[in-house]
């Protein structure tokens, strides 16, 4: 991130020898955004529901992510922890696991696809996502597939997970980029 130093002076004549009355502005020559907090970045996942034009930095993507990890996964081992002890509070954190994932479906992808966009790539990348969503769905209660062709989907949908966390780990593309403001 190269740093430009603009020098202003304050008055035409110093007071003295020594002292010159210049100030020092620094000034981002990328005009790079400031750094996002974890609560900041939770808070613009959900204020920017629907939202899936614009761009959203690394740090706001990731940050959004520690929050779905850690709300999926501490709900599950909530409930799973609970089930011995109390079989009806269980079954409650597992309902609120499930509104948990209902609730974050629509921002996680909302906010992958703005940083697709801040990386330079287009969102309708997630639409293979849908592709595997639904083969996963519809094609084992529907259509009767060799354990062989649900194995390769299997992999291609590990594989295309992969490709996307790359996807996600690109830095962000500042000049020709389509996506940005």
């Amino acid at each position: 991130m190269p740093i430009k130093k603009q020098l202003s002076k304050k008055s035409a004549k110093p007071a003295s020898r020594r002292a010159t009355n210049a100030t020092v502005r620094v000034v981002r020559a990328d005009n790079a955004p400031k750094r996002v907090s974890f609560g900041r970045a939770v808070s613009n996942f959900f204020k920017k529901y629907f939202q899936f034009n614009g761009v959203a930095t690394r740090a706001e993507y990731w940050w959004a992510m520690l929050f779905v990890i850690i709300g999926v996964v501490g709900l599950l081992l909530a409930a799973w922890f609970l089930q011995p002890v109390n079989f009806m509070l269980a079954g409650f954190v597992a309902m609120m696991w499930l509104l948990f994932c209902v609730i974050i479906v629509v921002p996680t992808w909302a906010v992958m696809a703005r940083r697709l966009h801040d990386a330079g790539f287009t969102a309708r990348l997630l639409f293979v996502n849908l592709v595997f969503w639904g083969y996963s769905i519809v094609v084992p209660r529907f259509v009767n597939v060799s354990a062989t062709v649900d194995s390769v989907i299997g992999w291609l949908d590990i594989l295309w997970g992969i490709v996307m966390v790359v996807l996600a780990c690109m830095p962000s593309k500042r000049q020709n980029n389509p996506y940005r403001d």
